[in-house]
């Protein structure tokens, strides 16, 4: 009996917590859609609760009333939508104003996203209305058609190995040799990304800040209305750099700012990795990708984008002028009980584990600081002062370590010195 009672104790109790972590849920109506962040399109999501919206300008952004279930998750601090239990779209009229006077009215229109070059490297657009439909019916047609061909060639792959086992296996009884011609090989996918056409509205504004509300039958939606704050992301473009010393190849130092040194050690090598971003202020991008996330004002943001299209580097240590080109590397664990890591250029089939430029400092004397440089094909430039330390002397270090010892007996020394020599009265 006493096992039964325990049994419904914990049963309340484990029911209990559950219902305790449960979020309560409410009908609202939220915003999403993808917004330009100055390179790609991302996926945003705007609780009912934010004031404002913010986009950056340059591209046009695709926005979505939808009325669906909100909740508040503790333990992320986020709030979250379940779209999948309710997703209805709010369809009016999308009204937008600047100091009382209207700008523009927008209503819903048909898109989707074209990726030429695959999603991961940015370098989309949006598609609007008969353009967005043409091109994803285009796309689909053409992923229908690589299916079907590359399913036909590999079928000829798997062909040609079958007769390979078989020629070999009549061989080995005596039989002679047949010369099977190779396939055609496997067609190669495309990276063309084209999204499913959805509903949105159209929005493209100059940078500067405006209000924004939904009116149905020239109705104010309740729970709409939203301050729109627009950036400017045009002349933002600027060069950064990863510095990856030999021994942590895996934890790169960034280096953001133009003022910034990087420190070697003379007569060592670190690799340089350079891409093309964007600095913000903080307070700027970050609520246009993450507007539930709290940015710092005041604090800048580099936001990586893509490799920088540089083959090529200027090094300058004193007199001596040189230049590295980019290079493939292969980086190999050191056996021994001190392990580290040996970074040597990675062969012509073997998979690179690092690609960048390697700078090596001169040895002690030759020079004290340099400076590496490059063009950029959009004109910024990149320079970063290189600071040489000088090697670490052990002699010396031991000394100054034993300095304080060593000072201490003579002051003992001293003492006892001084006791010995005292009259005795």
């Amino acid at each position: 009996m006493r096992r039964i009672l325990l049994a419904l104790v914990l049963s309340s109790v484990v029911a209990g917590s559950a219902l305790a972590i449960e979020p309560e849920r409410r009908d609202a109506i939220v915003v999403t859609g993808r917004v330009w962040d100055g390179f790609s399109f991302r996926e945003m999501f705007l609780p009912s609760r934010s004031p404002a919206l913010h986009l950056i300008s340059g591209q046009d952004s695709a926005l979505s009333f939808v009325d669906t279930e909100e909740y508040y998750w503790p333990l992320s601090r986020q709030v979250y939508v379940d779209l999948e239990k309710k997703r209805e779209d709010v369809v009016g009229v999308l009204k937008i104003t600047r100091d009382g006077k209207e700008v523009a009215a927008v209503r819903p229109t048909s898109y989707a996203v074209l990726y030429p070059h695959g999603a991961v490297n940015g370098a989309g657009r949006l598609l609007w209305g008969d353009a967005a439909t043409a091109e994803y019916e285009t796309y689909t047609n053409e992923e229908r058609s690589f299916n079907q061909r590359y399913t036909e060639a590999l079928a000829r792959q798997t062909a040609y190995e079958k007769k390979l086992v078989e020629a070999g296996a009549a061989r080995a009884k005596g039989g002679g040799v047949e010369i099977i011609p190779p396939p055609a090989a496997l067609p190669k996918p495309s990276l063309k990304l084209v999204t499913k056409p959805s509903r949105a509205y159209r929005l493209s504004l100059a940078a500067g800040r405006y209000e924004m509300a939904l009116y149905v039958n020239d109705v104010l939606v309740t729970g709409t209305a939203r301050d729109l704050d627009v950036v400017e992301a045009a002349g933002r473009g600027v060069a950064v750099a990863d510095v990856v010393p030999e021994e942590r190849w895996t934890r790169p130092i960034p280096s953001n700012q133009e003022d910034t040194r990087i420190f070697v050690r003379s007569g060592s090598t670190f690799y340089l990795t350079l891409s093309a971003a964007d600095r913000f202020k903080e307070a700027e991008y970050v609520p246009v990708v993450s507007p539930q996330v709290d940015a710092v004002p005041g604090r800048d943001i580099w936001v990586r984008r893509k490799p920088a299209s540089v083959d090529s580097i200027d090094i300058r240590f004193g007199e001596v002028k040189q230049s590295a080109t980019l290079a493939r590397l292969k980086v190999e664990q050191v056996d021994g009980s001190g392990f580290g890591y040996r970074v040597r250029p990675a062969g012509k089939d073997e998979k690179e584990d690092l690609t960048a430029f390697a700078v090596t400092a001169p040895s002690s004397g030759a020079a004290f600081s340099g400076e590496v440089s490059a063009k950029t094909e959009d004109g910024a430039g990149f320079t970063r002062e290189v600071v040489i330390v000088p090697p670490r002397h052990g002699g010396l270090a031991l000394a100054l370590a034993f300095l304080p010892l060593v000072g201490w007996i003579g002051i003992r020394l001293r003492a006892v010195g001084a006791a010995k020599n005292r009259p005795v009265e």
